[in-house]
């Protein structure tokens, strides 16, 4: 005769699995964090960013602050008059 069935001892297996690599995955995201995060008030990304945001405004803003220039030389002369 055949072994009856018993619907609650069937993929137990696969359930383990699947918690062991959620629990990996949370691992994963967790040492991640921990290597990556930096607090918004860390004082060396806030020298990092600005360093960084200054170079980028450098190099985009060299055309228009030469353009601002001009007009505030025009506007000095003007003044001086």
């Amino acid at each position: 005769m055949s072994k009856p069935y018993n619907p609650n001892t069937q993929g137990w297996g696969f359930a383990l699995v699947v918690c062991v690599l959620t629990a990996g995955l949370f691992g994963t995201a967790y040492t991640i964090h921990k290597n990556t995060y930096r607090h918004p008030r860390d004082p060396m990304s806030t020298q990092v960013y600005s360093d960084r945001d200054a170079e980028k405004a450098a190099k985009k803003g060299d055309d228009s602050h030469a353009a601002d220039d001009k007009s505030h030389a025009a506007d000095k002369k003007k003044d001086d008059h």
